[in-house]
């Protein structure tokens, strides 16, 4: 003890002491300035980077891996319209029966996108159908017949010569047409005589067996050939 007393001195406690000085700084020093990737996933404890550890806007869509994003991660009402890219939603992404009424924004559907076939007849149009005014004006089939049973192609539509045939008596007349008719009406061609009278029955008669049209022209109660004017009615 005394032999270490006579060796210590100012100096070699001085030094001594600047010694483990500097050791701890060097420590601290080098702990301070890691190199560059010198910190790799091996390096980092579990746990060790936590949500408030990285940094806002750090995580951006490339460092995402594919799928890493489920369901179950995204907070409810997190995705909005303006999140959406336009075109991202086709149909192939969209589940059975998601798209209700209630989801259709009004006038949404346009004629091109419905399927006509689907769409049942709307009430009025069965009337509009058979609307008298346009029967008249454009009626299925119509013909100028003479006395002899000939029709007149220029004022005639849907019926020919070979369509008429005179009956069983002069002044019956049985005409075809290339439909069923449900009604017909029938006048007789202007006449010196007042007294010409012209009908029409459907249905078929005993002279004009069905579907042929029996007209018969009248000079008072008489029958007898003159010429008409015919117009059918589907």
């Amino acid at each position: 003890m005394r032999a270490f007393r006579r060796h210590l001195s100012y100096a070699n406690v001085i030094s001594t002491l600047a010694l483990f000085i500097a050791l701890g700084m060097g420590s601290a020093y080098a702990a301070s300035q890691l190199g560059p990737k010198s910190v790799g996933a091996k390096q980092l404890r579990p746990g060790a980077v936590t949500a408030d550890k990285i940094r806002k806007h750090a995580v951006t869509a490339p460092k995402l891996k594919a799928g890493a994003v489920k369901q179950g991660k995204i907070a409810t009402n997190a995705i909005t319209a303006d999140k959406i890219a336009a075109g991202a939603v086709n149909g192939a992404k969209l589940p059975n029966e998601v798209v209700t009424t209630e989801k259709i924004a009004a006038d949404a559907v346009t004629g091109g996108k419905v399927n006509e076939a689907s769409l049942s007849q709307v009430p009025a149009a069965a009337t509009a159908n058979s609307a008298t005014v346009a029967t008249t004006a454009n009626p299925e089939a119509f013909a100028k017949v003479s006395s002899e049973g000939t029709v007149f192609p220029g004022d005639s539509k849907g019926i020919g010569t070979a369509d008429v045939v005179n009956g069983k008596l002069p002044g019956i007349y049985c005409v075809s047409v290339p439909f069923v008719p449900r009604g017909a009406q029938v006048t007789p061609e202007h006449a010196n005589s007042n007294d010409v009278s012209v009908f029409v029955k459907l249905g078929g008669t005993e002279s004009c067996p069905a579907p042929a049209v029996e007209v018969q022209l009248y000079s008072g109660t008489s029958l007898q050939k003159g010429p008409f004017y015919v117009v059918f009615y589907r």
